[in-house]
């Protein structure tokens, strides 16, 4: 688990979407993707201007919890890790 501010999240997460956009892209280009297929920012980022972001990107579902401290965002994680336990 990490935790970051949400805006070096957010940062972050536009460089993955950057990313597979332009793998996606350049594969429509070729014919083997639709557009249809671009992934969308929205479920990469926050829409917050404050707080701090507990994720693990090691986890299959790419999980990330949002909350206005850095305390209450590693309480959080850790509270959904005892519920799965």
């Amino acid at each position: 688990m990490e935790v970051l501010s949400i805006k070096k999240y957010n940062i972050m997460r536009v460089r993955c979407w950057r990313k597979l956009y332009e793998k996606v892209l350049s594969q429509i280009d070729m014919g083997k993707r639709s557009e249809t297929e671009l992934p969308q920012l929205d479920f990469y980022i926050f829409y917050k201007n404050y707080g701090y972001v507990a994720f693990d990107h090691s986890q299959p579902n790419d999980k990330a919890l949002w909350n206005k401290t850095k305390k209450g965002a590693i309480a959080q994680w850790e509270s959904e890790e005892l519920v799965k336990a």
